[in-house]
């Protein structure tokens, strides 16, 4: 059973997200037990997208509430998961905050084992564009580890980054940073053991600033994000993990140049806003898209060949699947309002719960009147035609996209040089005032 959830969770996840970009693997201590810190934008996702990325089993910590119903606690043990006794969970199902010894007596085990955990030292996720303060569970669970069982213990700081966290279909990075050695803190935590917390802790938070992009408000980290796109390297521009190293790269940049010359930081944003408003006025989405080189006789024909042979399977897919997949879209947007940090939680789940409802009243309408041979039809036919209208909608929305970039190349031609021009010497200049 166990088992069987893990691959539908997986499938879902690598479904949502088919990139999962990983940046930083050589600072992994493959061979060492581990203790994964990482900041929480995004629910429940957040500790599949660090198991899949690192494509390795990590056990993870959780709400105690998520534990308390048979389908929660079954999903969250066939992933390792390790509830945590949260103070404000008490009297909502959450249990006693003094169990939490138990918890970190299930970690110190685990750990002792070689195993890999992840934890979210905010204790809550959240969409704000810099991170809450730290718990210290993540410093207290590594140093009794390591007096417990002796172990050559890392911290590694991972930062997530979405490109759109609740939007199906879009890409996600992991920012693996440089691993904290719990060891050189031993001879401190015998000493002193609150202190040595409080300074682990401190230099959890460190790691963390270093791997997570922060900024003082939304629109600045979701601008930054975009001049990093269309600044970075262009062949790289499809690399998530690269633009979002550029990103940083561009915010350290930022913070020194506003305290050298905010003039000229200034500046630098109205120059931004202005070539996004422009070529906003021509509907274009992605800047790159209108340098991309010319649709091709032959790739407008493998286009076609690629939809001609999805469009059988896509159809079917339309007709058994769709409504339910767009209803579960609709039902997360109720259920959580603006709590755009579970909405891609609930989202999948939505969507795992109401799809196969609608396969299973296709499958017993046909079922009824053709016999059991539909019903076995439709319990083939539904995932895979899903699939298909799935990768059917993307390949035509690519190939809409570039016809409708060649025309306006060809009959906006003059404009489309200009805002090339423009977003060159735009680059140039945001590369020499911020230095890179």
């Amino acid at each position: 059973m166990k088992a069987l959830i893990r691959a539908v969770f997986e499938a879902l996840v690598r479904l949502y997200y088919p990139v999962i970009a990983l940046d930083g693997r050589d600072r992994l201590p493959w061979s060492s037990p581990c203790l994964f810190v990482l900041n929480h934008p995004n629910g429940l996702l957040d500790p599949l997208v660090l198991r899949f990325g690192l494509d390795r089993p990590v056990r993870f910590l959780g709400k105690s509430t998520l534990f308390g119903n048979p389908f929660g606690r079954v999903t969250m043990e066939a992933f390792g998961g390790i509830p945590v006794f949260r103070p404000r969970d008490v009297g909502v199902g959450g249990g006693d905050s003094s169990r939490n010894e138990e918890t970190f007596a299930l970690c110190r085990a685990a750990l002792a084992r070689g195993e890999w955990i992840a934890l979210f030292p905010e204790g809550t996720s959240h969409s704000d564009p810099t991170m809450k303060p730290l718990k210290t569970g993540a410093a207290r669970i590594a140093l009794s580890s390591v007096a417990a069982h002796a172990l050559d213990l890392q911290i590694v700081p991972v930062g997530l980054f979405y490109e759109q966290k609740a939007t199906f279909r879009s890409r996600a990075a992991l920012t693996v940073g440089a691993a904290i050695p719990v060891r050189a803190y031993m001879e401190r935590y015998a000493a002193d053991e609150r202190a040595t917390v409080d300074a682990l802790t401190d230099d959890v938070r460190a790691g963390l600033d270093a791997v997570v992009l922060q900024a003082d408000t939304r629109e600045l980290l979701e601008g930054l994000a975009r001049v990093a796109q269309w600044t970075v390297h262009p062949a790289a521009r499809d690399d998530l993990a690269a633009s979002r190293k550029r990103a940083g790269e561009l915010l350290v940049a930022w913070r020194g140049l506003r305290e050298r010359n905010a003039a000229r930081a200034d500046a630098l944003v109205d120059s931004g806003r202005a070539y996004l408003a422009a070529v906003g006025a021509l509907g274009v989405r992605d800047p790159w898209a209108l340098e991309v080189e010319r649709v091709t006789a032959g790739s407008a024909l493998r286009a076609a060949l690629r939809l001609t042979a999805l469009t059988p399977l896509a159809v079917v897919g339309l007709v058994l699947g769709w409504p339910m997949y767009r209803l579960a879209g609709r039902v997360a947007e109720r259920v959580v309002a603006r709590a755009e940090d579970v909405l891609g939680t609930v989202k999948m789940l939505a969507g795992m719960l109401l799809v196969p409802v609608g396969w299973v009243a296709a499958a017993a309408v046909l079922a009824s009147r053709y016999g059991w041979h539909a019903a076995m039809a439709v319990a083939v036919l539904g995932p895979a035609g899903g699939y298909a209208a799935l990768r059917w909608e993307e390949h035509w929305g690519t190939a809409m996209e570039a016809l409708r970039m060649a025309r306006l190349r060809r009959e906006r031609a003059t404009e489309v040089a200009a805002l090339v021009a423009l977003r060159r010497a735009l680059a140039e200049e945001i590369g020499a005032a911020l230095g890179g």
